[in-house]
């Protein structure tokens, strides 16, 4: 139930952008109380008139500026499906792989996995995975294969090797199409050149780092959890989904202190050298980058547009969007309770996030 957004040519031809440079910001604990800024708080109500129910936060660097529970959320501390947000870790993760030398992004997967059962996918590079350009069989062909009921665990290599292995859609480089088997590729690989679990990697590569305490993975045996926050879709309860069979393209999971934490980390330099995270964060032609999106957003400035590295995670009733400001140390997450809210333009200053963005932004 993942699904992508996309940005418009126009907007994103106007980067000119030198990477290298982005800067760092110092660690903190989450703070037990928030230091309103009265300005996104403003924005915050506004979109709370709209009818959004879920949870907001916004900080700068060491400065948690607002949090806030609205309507179903719940308790503000309460764990949430992270969905695609897994796929920038699993993103980080090949690119920590990359900067030891042990991968290349435009070597084919044949180069690392010889004996991979479909011959034409053994021709997809890893960079054509991580921007889903792979022409893969796509997982949303099969609409019960996320369900609960539906008997798919938590093994990375049997969705590798298995569903994903089927028959291309398109030739590798020519067409895009958001794909959770790009990634559940990626985790399987990930899997076969480090002998460890995608599940280990993730604890001991990312959330070990940047102390996300709360965060984990779900398993065959945890498929889901009655706790965490659950949502709406079609105006009724989300359907009952196997979170563990999105793999290492959906299946952690988290509180919002975890992706604050997340992000924080990203920002400051923990995961990948500058170089690395240049690599990562530089986008093609319509704003697309390695498990990121990103994109100038005019709303603050329309001469100085702020670099925003976006990413979104979305399954059933649970949408997250995650704004990063590398340069400034700028950081928005929202997480919506209603699956069916369009997160998806922000790059344009519209939408659910733009207002609290610009908030944010203008008060530096």
């Amino acid at each position: 139930m993942s699904r992508f957004y996309q940005y418009s040519r126009h907007v994103v031809s106007t980067l000119t952008l030198v990477f290298a440079g982005l800067c760092a910001s110092s660690d903190t604990v989450f703070a037990a109380t928030t230091n309103v800024n009265n300005d996104i708080e403003l924005a915050a109500k506004a979109l709370q008139q709209t009818g959004f129910q879920g949870a907001i936060l916004a900080a700068r660097g060491d400065k948690l500026l607002y949090k806030a529970a609205i309507g179903d959320f719940g308790d503000i501390n309460r764990t949430f499906r992270f969905a695609s947000i897994t796929k920038e870790m699993t993103a980080i993760m090949v690119m920590q792989e990359v900067e030891a030398g042990h991968l290349q992004l435009d070597q084919p997967l044949g180069t690392y996995w010889p004996d991979y059962p479909n011959p034409a996918v053994s021709k997809v590079t890893l960079r054509q995975f991580l921007t889903h350009y792979s022409g893969l069989f796509n997982d949303n062909a099969v609409p019960t294969f996320h369900m609960l009921n539906a008997n798919n665990g938590d093994d990375m290599k049997k969705f590798a090797t298995g569903m994903c292995a089927g028959q291309m859609n398109s030739q590798p480089g020519t067409t895009f199409d958001y794909n959770n088997c790009d990634y559940m590729v990626l985790g399987a690989l990930l899997e076969k050149i480090t002998k460890q679990t995608y599940a280990d990697l993730l604890k001991q590569r990312i959330f070990v780092p940047a102390g996300m305490n709360s965060a984990g993975f779900y398993t065959a045996a945890m498929p889901d959890n009655k706790d965490h926050v659950h949502g709406s879709l079609g105006g009724q309860p989300e359907p009952e989904v196997n979170f563990a069979s999105y793999g290492a393209a959906g299946s952690s999971f988290g509180t919002l202190k975890d992706l604050l934490a997340f992000d924080r980390a990203f920002i400051k330099g923990k995961y990948l050298s500058t170089k690395s995270r240049a690599e990562m964060i530089k986008p093609n032609a319509v704003g697309g980058a390695l498990g990121v999106w990103v994109y100038p957003f005019n709303g603050a400035d329309e001469k100085n547009p702020t670099v925003i590295v976006e990413r979104q995670g979305w399954i059933a009733g649970i949408r997250i969007l995650n704004l990063v400001d590398v340069q400034n140390g700028n950081i928005l997450i929202i997480v919506s309770t209603n699956g069916d809210l369009d997160l998806t333009q922000t790059w344009a200053n519209k939408g659910p996030a733009a207002g609290l963005l610009k908030a944010l932004l203008l008060s530096q």
